[in-house]
């Protein structure tokens, strides 16, 4: 037999056995017919007289335990895989009930739900329907009225309330009135939910149109991602094969480097590209503004929060969400964001209600994340969800000429923006810039090229000393770099010395070094020396 027609033969039956139950006298009227419709009418006005929705859920159920003289009243919510959530509870003396008291009988509330109808017990405890119900009987529930919130026929919702005494028994006028204010209480519902998703869809809007401000400044390809060096080029090759996939991807890179670019050509070439690519830096912000930036929050959640607001996770529904510097990330909020990507479900701070969430992650760090989970600071399980894909970017200093590619890029931007005509890069200028270690990498030599174009003549060349970089002649540690790092770039200066002075000639250069011309070319390679480069700007 279908389960709602087994329900149905045993509502039938326990609606006949009640019937056949002598009844107590009606509960005396303390009041006018009169004046219990103003009492309705003016619960009516208080609950249609607001649009946030806490507030409206508070003012629903004391008005509905007020009018069924209740001990307790309950509104669940319908989720959409239609099963009901607790949203409040209130006691008649108007105190919202703690989450261990949240106990109801749950048959009669899915009951009223599932049959669009209000189920009505008198008698819950005495009633044979109900003797082998374990909720019934741990509470001693004697009244019990269940109301579903409809709407266009849909079942938003059902408005619980109960009674431990039998006293003040419900006639069936008390349940015509309790049915028209839970039609009253469905029109507030559904337009508490037409404004939150109004004021939802306002927040997103202005967060597109940042996010398009942003896009309209980044070229559709790669962007700055310019580069012949053979470790930039594996990088874009690898960026490429997971463009059109759905995988986190986890970048990894000295700061300056260019992450945040590579996390938008993923974006902005991938199948999620009409969506937002929203961005924050875990490491800038404190805890409480951070969570509160990622999930979002409801008014009142918090001092300052006096609207409702969506975080950067239903922003990005859709698209792409950036965690720049993840590493630096909280422990506690490592926690919730692994459940975020386990469960696709985020709750706003201060908020009951959860929503699902669709994004691609794309996750960023200049540390080594083995070693910080090695050292207890980085949860593993976390780390194994993020680095998926890795994707690892060479600092500049490896790059090798690629810098002289960023540097003719930047000048070609700056010119334009600036409006400004200027012969190119000296001699000395291309020299300097090969030469200086750039410990803030890509984000430094955009600096330094922006400066140099606004303190160039016009018409005349970028000179070394535009750049404020200073003198290259002498390598000094800065302090920032391992040994090896500083020994490699000492290694590719004097490789480069010995080119210019032996004219391009890798052989004569060779025996100038001491070392065999094969070893020669392999560490050319490694650092990305071309001869044709080196013999250009010899030239030049």
């Amino acid at each position: 037999m279908d389960p709602l027609e087994r329900l149905s033969r045993g509502l039938t039956q326990w609606e006949r056995e009640l019937l056949a139950q002598p009844r107590s006298p009606a509960r005396p009227r303390a009041s006018s017919d009169l004046e219990r419709v103003n009492h309705v009418l003016q619960a009516s006005r208080q609950v249609t007289g607001t649009l946030d929705w806490n507030e409206l859920l508070v003012r629903v159920v004391d008005a509905v335990v007020q009018i069924a003289g209740a001990d307790r009243g309950f509104l669940m919510r319908m989720r959409e895989d239609g099963k009901l959530h607790f949203e409040i509870a209130r006691s008649r003396d108007e105190a919202t009930l703690p989450p261990d008291e949240f106990q109801i009988s749950w048959g009669i509330a899915e009951e009223a739900a599932h049959r669009r109808e209000t189920v009505w017990v008198p008698d819950a405890v005495g009633s044979s329907l109900f003797q082998d119900r374990k909720s019934v009987r741990e509470l001693s529930l004697r009244t019990v009225v269940a109301l579903p919130i409809l709407t266009a026929g849909r079942v938003l919702g059902v408005l619980y309330v109960d009674s431990h005494s039998i006293a003040h028994e419900f006639t069936p006028e008390d349940i015509a009135i309790l049915e028209g204010f839970a039609a009253q209480v469905a029109v507030a519902l559904e337009n508490a939910r037409l404004h939150e998703e109004l004021k939802d869809s306002k927040n997103r809007l202005e967060m597109e149109n940042l996010n398009l401000r942003r896009a309209l400044k980044e070229e559709s390809r790669y962007g700055l991602l310019v580069g012949r060096s053979p470790k930039m080029l594996r990088v874009i090759e690898l960026m490429e094969k997971v463009i059109p996939t759905q995988v986190s991807v986890l970048i990894q890179g000295e700061t300056g480097t260019g992450k945040e670019l590579i996390a938008r050509a993923i974006h902005l070439n991938g199948p999620r590209r009409e969506k937002n690519f929203m961005a924050v830096n875990c490491g800038a912000l404190p805890e409480a503004l951070l969570e509160s930036e990622l999930f979002g929050y409801r008014k009142g959640a918090f001092t300052g929060a006096a609207e409702d607001r969506i975080g950067l996770f239903e922003a990005a529904d859709g698209g792409t969400l950036f965690l720049d510097e993840v590493g630096e990330m909280p422990a506690t909020l490592q926690v919730k964001l692994l459940r975020v990507l386990q469960d696709s479900q985020i709750r706003r701070v201060g908020d009951t209600v959860s929503r699902r969430v669709d994004f691609r992650l794309i996750a960023a760090t200049n540390r080594d994340l083995r070693t910080e989970v090695e050292g207890g600071r980085f949860r593993q399980d976390l780390f194994y969800r993020l680095n998926v894909v890795p994707l690892s970017l060479p600092p500049l200093r490896e790059r090798g000429e690629d810098v002289l590619l960023l540097a003719q890029h930047f000048l070609d931007l700056f010119m334009k923006q600036q409006q400004k005509t200027v012969r190119g890069l000296s001699a000395e200028a291309r020299e300097l810039l090969l030469r200086h270690p750039w410990p803030g990498n890509v984000r430094e030599l955009e600096n330094a090229m922006a400066r140099a174009v606004a303190l160039a003549d016009e018409g005349g060349p970028i000179e070394p000393l535009l750049f404020g970089l200073g003198a290259p002649a002498t390598r000094r540690w800065d302090g920032q770099h391992t040994l090896r790092e500083t020994l490699d770039a000492v290694e590719a200066e004097t490789i480069r010395e010995a080119l210019r002075q032996c004219e391009s000639n890798v052989s004569r250069a060779a025996r100038a070094l001491g070392v065999s011309r094969q070893h020669l070319h392999n560490r050319m390679n490694a650092h990305g020396i071309r001869r044709s480069r080196t013999l250009s700007e010899s030239a030049g």
